[in-house]
């Protein structure tokens, strides 16, 4: 084959390799980020993207939430801020895992 022929061809495989491995994660994981604001809750554990940890106490309009980061001392922060929640998640029985009382 010649080199204009497959010069197209490697500029299409090029095109794709560079959605696959680029673009399309980034899409994924905007959309994460996104159910992940929505499903923000009174009572969340998250961990904002500076690394702060605190608990939801408030999620007002316009983008920001108040997080508790410890008694009596609340912090006001956008929702894209937060990375993820670290509340423990139900086993498949739909049980959370508690510490034994003593």
């Amino acid at each position: 084959m010649s080199s204009a022929v497959l010069l197209p061809i490697y500029i299409i495989i090029f095109v794709a390799l560079i959605y696959f491995v680029g673009i399309r994660p980034q899409q994924r994981r905007r959309r994460e980020m996104e159910e992940l604001s929505k499903s923000l809750r009174i009572g969340d554990e998250v961990v904002t993207t500076s690394g702060i940890y605190g608990i939801v106490s408030e999620v007002e309009d316009g983008d920001t939430i108040i997080l508790q980061i410890a008694e009596d001392v609340d912090i006001r922060i956008a929702q894209g801020a937060v990375a993820r929640k670290t509340s423990p998640e139900p086993d498949a029985a739909g049980v959370v895992d508690q510490p034994a009382a003593e």
